[in-house]
């Protein structure tokens, strides 16, 4: 288990690499946003982002995970290539579709989502950028299940190259607004796809598989509805916003949640695209429900320290980023938005047996109950708490999801999770930010330095609550041993890589 959990790390950290550099471009342009663009127009840029979300989980039809679940399968051992080519082609024709059949209603839409019909050739740029980031799901996820994390780092670091030089050139210098941003994620796309290209076709067979790809559908079906609830399960605060208060409130919300989401995408994200490869390969496995429960533990932890670290700097981090005073208020939201990350991680690794199972109905069931759940929470916690109330009630809305999606999976495929550790973790994370509230009142040298001392004494605390096992304690020593030796660092470093 220790090798699987090693060989885990380190395609996380490749990988890490390759969604850092695709993410890296919103990451670091937030500066030039919050120059140009007013909290009102911000708020504008949150609502077709969480749109291009929608449009991609409705059109991408969740094929990816059938994708997934079928590579791996031996029915069709023989075909992965022509299983490829069938998923791709039928993936861009479903594009076309969408993208053709969407042009006469894109005035509609513009006075639906944003109230103006001014807004018009502003949606179409979205939705071609998010229609051509759908063509490009199945290479990227042909390079996951091929595990060839290298070329997968590649491809988007190009894509990150051209993203933000167009993206600078046109927000930062032609001052084109919001449309700048598009014409950045098209051109990204389209030389992340050039990259790939000699790969997709180096993997395809040119052969329809009619009936593969009938059943791949009969399993996507829930797939596909409850990946549609999840996203506006994702999206319901910032469109509840907009209904319950204005696009200032919209702008000032996805500015933090921008900011705090970087736990999601720059650390989730990227150990998601090693861990679900080998979740599905491992699951004939012996031991493997050992390797998932502390999988669980030891995700949660890691994740955890970096959640802790954004919700106690939260202030500092929303002020670095914010060229606008309008935007200071936003690291209110921080606590919230990072917990219910964490509970949506949680949820996705506790997934794990439903998807061995093949249970996805139940998949569907828990996402539109916690959907409903969110649409109340929301209508009655806004109206209390504004922008807090919307990031409360999605954090009380992925507790309910994980807490479902545990039961439901442990009726079906029990896996001895270690929720005791698991919660004593959160728990000590609450409390360390509690108490990092009563120093940012100081000025800022020793605030930094004993809100650094608070995040470093979180696994100290784990220690004196008794958090740690036997073997892990020895692990620990023994790492310390052998790392504590800098002249023997490029030895170390040589043998993590290439075990």
């Amino acid at each position: 288990m220790l090798a699987d959990l090693r060989k885990l790390f380190r395609q996380s950290a490749i990988y890490g690499l390759g969604t850092l550099s695709t993410k890296l471009a919103g990451f670091v342009l937030i500066p030039l946003y919050t120059q140009n663009f007013s909290v009102a127009e911000f708020g504008v840029l949150g609502l077709l982002e969480v749109s291009a979300a929608v449009v991609m989980s409705f059109f991408g039809l969740s094929l990816y995970s059938a994708f997934f679940r079928w590579y791996w399968d031996q029915t069709s051992d023989r075909k992965k290539e022509s299983l490829f080519f069938t998923v791709t082609l039928f993936q861009i024709g479903v594009v076309v579709f969408a993208y053709f059949a969407s042009l006469p209603f894109l005035e509609i839409v513009s006075r639906l989502l944003l109230n103006s019909p001014d807004y018009s050739n502003l949606i179409r740029l979205m939705l071609m950028s998010s229609l051509l980031q759908l063509v490009l799901v199945m290479p990227n996820t042909l390079l996951r299940l091929q595990e060839k994390p290298w070329l997968f780092t590649l491809a988007n670091v190009v894509q990150l190259i051209f993203s933000l030089t167009v993206t600078v050139f046109f927000v930062g210098y032609r001052k084109a607004g919001i449309e700048g941003i598009y014409y950045g994620q098209i051109v990204g796309s389209v030389a992340f796809a050039a990259v790939l290209l000699r790969f997709t076709f180096k993997n395809m067979v040119f052969h329809f598989e009619t009936e593969l790809l009938r059943n791949m559908l009969a399993f996507c079906l829930p797939l596909f509805m409850s990946g549609v609830a999840l996203v506006m399960l994702n999206v319901n605060d910032r469109y509840s916003l907009k209904a319950l208060g204005n696009m200032a409130d919209v702008g000032l919300y996805s500015y933090g949640f921008k900011l705090a989401n970087t736990l999601n995408v720059f650390l989730i994200t990227s150990v998601n695209f090693a861990i679900q490869p080998m979740i599905y390969r491992m699951m004939n496995a012996p031991g493997n429900k050992r390797f998932y429960a502390k999988l669980l533990t030891y995700y949660t932890f890691g994740t955890m320290i970096f959640g802790l670290g954004m919700m106690v700097f939260g202030m500092e981090i929303t002020k670095l980023f914010a060229k606008r005073i309008e935007y200071f208020d936003a690291w209110y939201i921080f606590p919230f938005i990072i917990y219910s990350i964490i509970f949506g991680m949680m949820k996705d690794v506790a997934t794990t047996g439903l998807s061995i199972s093949k249970k996805t109905k139940v998949i569907a069931v828990t996402v539109v109950i916690t959907w409903a759940l969110n649409l109340i929470l929301n209508n009655i916690l806004i109206r209390l708490m504004g922008i807090q109330g919307a990031a409360l009630s999605k954090t009380l809305s992925m507790l309910v999801f994980f807490a479902l999606t545990l039961y439901y999976s442990q009726k079906v495929y029990p896996i001895p999770y270690e929720l005791k550790r698991i919660a004593l973790m959160l728990t000590i994370a609450a409390a360390i930010y509690g108490i990092s509230l009563l120093i940012n009142p100081l000025n800022v040298i020793p605030r930094l330095a004993i809100k650094s001392l608070l995040v470093a004494s979180f696994p100290f605390l784990l220690y004196v609550f008794k958090f740690y096992e036997t073997v892990e304690l020895d692990r620990i020593r023994g790492g310390w041993d052998k790392w504590r030796n800098f002249g023997l660092l490029s030895e170390n470093l040589k043998r993590l890589v290439k075990k």
